[in-house]
């Protein structure tokens, strides 16, 4: 065979005596036939490709829909429809086909083709944003039926900022709500405002940042009111709705006038159990930390010290290069210098910490019965030994409906949280000492006096093993519903919910200690127990009714008892003779400082009355009117009536909004609305209008005798601060509700206020409480929502929010204008006229130069100091020269968030920003040089200084500030914050069905990476606080996993 077919692309081979033939195909005749395969399938393809045309309607107005997207299901392919609604795509396999079609603001369809050549598509409005549930107060309500100025955060938008804290989750995200912290160290407190100041308290603390706890708005968790929502697990919330308007507020009376922040935590669902499993761990760092003077730098300002202490004196002869070392500096130091040796004693005593948390629910339940379960833990790590939060929390839910006429429901939530704030002293010492000094003996062991001789300031490594102050905190929140329903639409529910924390505070200094100063018998011990029981009894009647077809009334009443009962217990003693027990043998120290404690209870009793109407779901009207009674006012002012009033037009439902297709909603609203606030908070006295009875013990002769004497004067006439305000709205959409939102414009005016008016001594006391001022708000509020792009597996969403306040005090008592406060003399001032708690002080007009020593002179100052403005050209510097510089109140705030997803990737960033607030600067008076009178006794901030060789107009010749330096403690704090940057991965539903899972996702999340300020502190958020609430900046990079069973 081979010599009759010779050249044949087979060959011939026997195989179990069997004849076989094998192809033996040239390369050349391979690629040829490929190339002919690859001309001659598309053919075949294309013989079963069909074209399909089509146009795309909307159902409500079959008016066309340009930019829809029509995609090809499972392909990849498709097209957008043109300006007069229409598309053309071809398809594969036309029998089985189906199309996607989709567009911005209407609910998505799927088409089968069944070899159909022209399709046409109607596609429907989608009204879930409009039908959103707002929870507002004893209720709920539609979003598109809302009278009132409410902004809602589901459980989405919380737990994607990732915070330990519920409280951060609503920073920057929400138009008109101002938080700060009220320190940096894990697990502390924020501090709240909703719409600008609300009081002219002498005892609000601006000075350590303008907050005050006694402006916190009311906080509802679960229908139980809480003063702190800080022992909450974020991943445990379901949603937050925030009242701001004292129509939406209003039905909360005496407590809603600080605004309102109503939360619900996660409840059971209808269905098969599921468990969820949510996790994150990160590890934080601290950044942005301010630019001390370190080596060299530090030695030449040592030298320029102390040539301004001669200047400071008038003596003007001393140069830089005069000064001998030696005659300043220890003798460790001078050592130091001579062999370059310094140190950086912040990275002593600076490391990374860890943040974690893991969040395991189960929920579950049928038609007659839903469960949910939940437990997690937290921890926070600080930046700086000691510093650590733990939080334990757990939460169970049960609702029944046990019959057609009756149902219950049962919520409980306890959390336990351990919190060591560290030492005050560690971090404020790091950045005192100079790093000339020698922080290890020749051991290697640290040395307690850095510096020889200096016994001022310690060693910041002995703070962590000499130091404890430790919180424990037990809330426990319950919630008992029994509802009853006799007749359809009428429900009557009487709900009891009580609240119990229980916290210990305990404090230990040890010999080695700051406060201590190395004496066995300084150390000393505390311990304080504060307990607080409430409750809160809510009975409460629903009513709704439809008559005819366009009528629609919803009547809601409520009584409600809610009692509040607080008890603390303080003990202080020193001298212990060992360390090993700390605070928990607190008896053991033989030197009794303090014993104290207090009691308070205050009682609540209200009736509530609010009614819905709806004509034709166009025109809305919102009534309520709540009475409440008070037990710590006087008998004859216990009772008040908070009444309000909202009107919305849904103007997008008129026959006129209907033949155009550019405004897809637009509600206007009107409210007005009174409510109350008794006082109770922000350092005000309760009870004002009774004398209290205080005790002490007094030396009579030769013996301790118990004497009582009268703490307060009483006033009869003291009654409620009221708080009126009227509330223009305008809610709108357009493009399909591609680009929505809201606007608020608001005027709030508060009177009132209850004051500690000074009176004379003569009486015996210094002053009484008295309602006496008048303060206002002013503003506008914008949210704005967009989807920008969405085409395919591709979109790309934006929200941003906008705030400006102007707050002012309009009367104080009598002819009174100002009353100056602070912790420096006449450092804050409540001015009529200017913001609350209004900076008061000269106005910085640079340094004096040596050509002006004449005229500096003539002030009393010399060339270096810091020069002011003499505002009354008298020609001297005096009070009269002092002026409002500036508030702790932004200008204005906003946030914006922009999220980009595509196929199972979403990734989102969001930043904040806080202009035009001033704020005293703790950092500028502790560690910028020159406010001693000892030169350069501690290091300094870089700054650009005066010298005779350097001329600047910044800031003064250290040691050589003068007495008008009072301004540079005053510093701009605005900021641009990125919130948080996050990266996230959906796995697809085949990996899911592998592993027998519902849902899985990753994510990698950045938050606070980078910070923008002309500020040169710490934090500008927290400037005015001092070095004990360790007021710096920290960042934190984590991962975390979401899983659903």
């Amino acid at each position: 065979m081979k010599h009759i077919f010779p050249k044949k692309p087979w060959k011939w081979t026997t195989l179990d005596h069997k004849v076989q033939m094998q192809w033996k195909v040239p390369l050349s005749i391979m690629y040829a036939v490929i190339i002919l395969l690859s001309i001659h399938v598309p053919q075949a393809v294309l013989a079963q490709t069909a074209e399909i045309s089509g146009t795309v309607i909307s159902g409500e107005d079959q008016q066309p829909i340009p930019g829809a997207t029509v995609l090809v299901k499972g392909s990849g392919t498709g097209t957008v429809t043109d300006l007069d609604g229409n598309f053309t795509v071809k398809v594969n396999e036309p029998a089985t086909a189906v199309l996607s079609i989709s567009f911005v603001g209407y609910v998505t369809q799927e088409i089968s083709v069944n070899n159909q050549s022209t399709i046409q598509v109607e596609l429907d409005p989608d009204v879930s944003q409009l039908d959103e549930v707002v929870v507002v107060g004893y209720g709920e309500t539609k979003r598109k039926d809302l009278t009132g100025s409410v902004v809602s955060m589901d459980s989405k938008n919380i737990q994607e900022a990732n915070k330990v804290n519920a409280f951060q989750a609503l920073q920057g995200q929400v138009a008109g709500v101002n938080i700060q912290a009220a320190d940096n160290k894990p697990g502390g407190g924020f501090n709240v405002r909703i719409r600008g100041s609300n009081t002219i308290n002498a005892n609000e603390t601006v000075e350590q940042g303008g907050f005050n706890p006694g402006q916190n708005p009311l906080f509802v968790v679960d229908g139980i009111f809480v003063n702190d929502i800080s022992f909450l697990n974020p991943a445990d919330i379901e949603r937050m709705d925030v009242l701001k308007d004292a129509s939406a507020t209003a039905i909360y009376g005496s407590r809603g006038s600080n605004g309102v922040v109503i939360i619900e935590t996660k409840k059971g669902s209808e269905g098969k159990m599921t468990v969820q499993y949510d996790n994150y761990i990160g590890v934080k760092e601290a950044y942005n930390l301010p630019d001390m003077l370190q080596g060299e730098e530090f030695v030449q300002y040592f030298r320029d010290a102390v040539v301004g202490n001669f200047y400071a004196s008038g003596d003007f002869s001393v140069n830089a290069g005069d000064v001998n070392l030696s005659d300043y500096m220890r003798p460790n130091e001078l050592e130091n210098v001579a062999n370059g040796d310094y140190v950086n004693w912040i990275d002593l005593i600076q490391h990374n910490g860890m943040q974690q948390n893991h969040t395991l629910s189960l929920n579950g339940g049928n038609d007659k019965t839903v469960y949910g379960i939940g437990v997690a833990y937290t921890q926070d790590e600080g930046t700086f030994e000691g510093e650590d939060y733990e939080r334990y929390t757990i939460r169970g839910n049960l609702s029944s409906k046990l019959s057609d006429l009756f149902s219950v429901a049962f919520n409980n939530y306890a959390s336990f949280a351990i919190r060591n704030e560290g030492s005050r002293e560690g971090l404020r010492s790091a950045y005192r000492l100079r790093p000339t000094g020698t922080p290890f003996d020749e051991n290697g062991d640290p040395q307690f006096f850095p510096l020889q001789g200096e016994t001022f300031i310690t060693n910041p490594l002995f703070e962590p093993d000499n130091i404890t102050r430790e919180t424990r905190t037990l809330n426990y929140l319950s919630n008992l519903s029994l509802s009853f329903t006799p007749v359809e639409n009428l429900k009557i529910s009487s709900n009891f919910s009580p609240n119990i924390e229980f916290s210990r505070y305990g404090e230990y200094r040890g010999r080695y200690a700051k406060s201590t100063s190395g004496q066995q018998g300084n150390t000393r011990a505390e311990v304080n127990n504060r307990n607080r029981i409430s409750y809160t009894w809510d009975n409460i009647v629903n009513y709704n009714l439809e008559f005819g077809s366009d009528h629609r009334l919803n009547t809601t009443f409520v009584y409600s008892l809610f009692m509040d009962r607080y008890e603390n217990y303080l003990m202080q003693r020193r001298n212990y003779g060992t360390d090993e027990f700390l605070f928990y043998n607190i008896d053991a120290g033989s030197d009794l400082r303090t014993a104290d404690g207090g009691f308070s209870k205050q009682t609540l009793e209200s009736y509530t009355a609010r009614v819905n109407y709806a004509f034709k779901d166009k025109y809305l009207l919102t009534l309520t009117g709540r009475y409440d009674g008070s037990s710590i006012l006087a008998e004859q002012n216990k009772w008040a009536f908070f009444p309000s009033a909202a009107f919305a037009w849904r103007i997008i439902d008129e026959g006129f909004m209907q033949d155009q297709n550019f405004i897809a909603d637009l509600k206007l609203r009107l409210s007005y609305g009174e409510t109350g606030n008794n006082g109770t908070g922000g350092g005000l006295v309760p009870l004002g209008s009774l004398s209290l009875i205080g005790n002490n013990f007094t030396n009579i002769g030769d013996q301790v005798t118990q004497t009582a004497y009268v703490t307060n004067l009483a006033n009869q006439d003291l009654t409620w601060e009221k708080t009126k305000e009227f509330n223009f709205g305008l809610d709108f959409g357009f493009f399909n509700n591609r680009l929505y939102g809201s606007l608020d414009i608001y005027h709030r005016k508060n009177t009132g206020i209850i004051f500690f008016r000074p009176i004379s001594t003569v009486s015996g006391f210094s002053g009484v409480f008295q309602n006496v001022g008048e303060a206002e708000n002013k503003g506008i509020e914008l949210g704005l929502n967009s989807v920008n792009i969405h085409t395919g597996d591709f979109k790309w969403t934006t929200s941003l929010n906008f705030a400006k306040n102007n707050n002012k005090i309009t009367k104080l008592y009598g002819d009174l204008d100002q009353i100056l406060f602070g912790v420096q003399a006449g450092s804050y001032v409540h001015k009529v006229g200017e913001p609350v708690g209004s900076i008061y002080s000269y106005v910085f007009d640079g340094i004096w130069q040596l050509d002006e020593a004449d005229e500096a002179q003539s002030y009393g100052q010399q060339p270096g100091q810091v020069r002011v403005r003499d505002l009354n050209d008298d020609g001297s510097i005096d009070a009269d020269d002092r002026t409002v510089i500036g508030s702790n109140m932004p200008k204005w705030s906003g946030g914006i968030a922009n999220t980009f997803n595509y196929k199972n990737w979403d990734f989102t960033f969001f930043v904040r920003t806080n202009q035009g607030a001033v704020s005293a600067s703790y950092f500028h008076i502790s560690h910028s040089g020159g406010f001693d009178s000892t030169p350069a006794r501690f290091n300094s901030l870089q700054t650009n200084y005066w010298t005779p060789d350097n001329p600047s107009n910044e800031w003064f010749q250290p040691s050589n500030n003068g007495p008008f330096s009072e301004p540079l403690t005053y510093h701009d704090v605005s900021f641009v914050k990125v919130g948080y940057i996050t990266l996230g991965y959906n796995f697809k539903q085949p990996v899911l069905d592998a592993l027998k899972i519902q849902n899985l996702r990753l994510y990698f999340t950045a938050q606070n990476p980078f910070t923008f300020t002309n500020y040169e502190g710490w934090d500008p958020e927290n400037a005015a606080r001092n070095s004990w609430g360790s007021a710096y900046m920290s960042r934190i990079f984590m991962g975390g996993i979401n899983v659903k069973f």
